[in-house]
């Protein structure tokens, strides 16, 4: 697998797959996700400092993922992940390979020393990738979450890079 920063070409399919509710069911962007807005939103942040949105590509060149760290801060070197799978390639280890690439490039790259994200307590599949790469629970964000008529909790976890294993494999551009 090999990361690259997302380009032009990427947004159709990056406008696909958050439409799709395997994806948009676990984050929160308000749908539908149009392609004239995501054009908009990568001209606005493609030079941007404060993130890096990647791609995740197959040894094919087939796009398996997208990710990226936001809200990077240089001062304190830490910034909050994302990533969502190809929705027809879930259950692959897709998102556990994607994950460690894209933590392997935020603390080797951009020389960061947390990482950190928040995910929904019922996305258990999720916590069991974070938690396999080495992310600790941080804490609960209660009631963080409206669904429907009720409100749930979002976990934040937290990775510092002297607690990241990334001997095993290297970053490929």
């Amino acid at each position: 697998m090999r990361i690259r920063r997302i380009e032009s070409r990427d947004l159709p399919l990056r406008v696909e797959w958050m439409n799709n509710p395997k994806i948009y069911s676990s984050m929160h962007f308000a749908i539908p996700v149009s392609l004239e807005n995501t054009q908009r939103w990568y001209e606005s942040n493609r030079n941007s400092a404060h993130r890096a949105d990647l791609v995740f590509e197959s040894d094919a060149g087939d796009v398996v993922a997208m990710g990226g760290l936001t809200s990077i801060d240089s001062y304190r070197r830490c910034a909050e992940l994302y990533i969502f799978v190809n929705p027809e390639r879930k259950s692959q280890g897709i998102g556990r390979k994607s994950t460690r690439l894209l933590c392997k490039y935020g603390f080797d790259v951009l020389k960061l020393h947390k990482i950190y994200l928040v995910t929904n307590k019922s996305n258990l599949a999720a916590q069991k990738v974070y938690e396999s790469v080495g992310f600790k629970l941080e804490g609960i964000l209660r009631d963080e979450l409206v669904e429907g008529e009720s409100y749930s909790d979002r976990l934040y976890y937290g990775l510092l890079s002297s607690e990241f294993d990334g001997t095993d494999f290297d970053i490929r551009f």
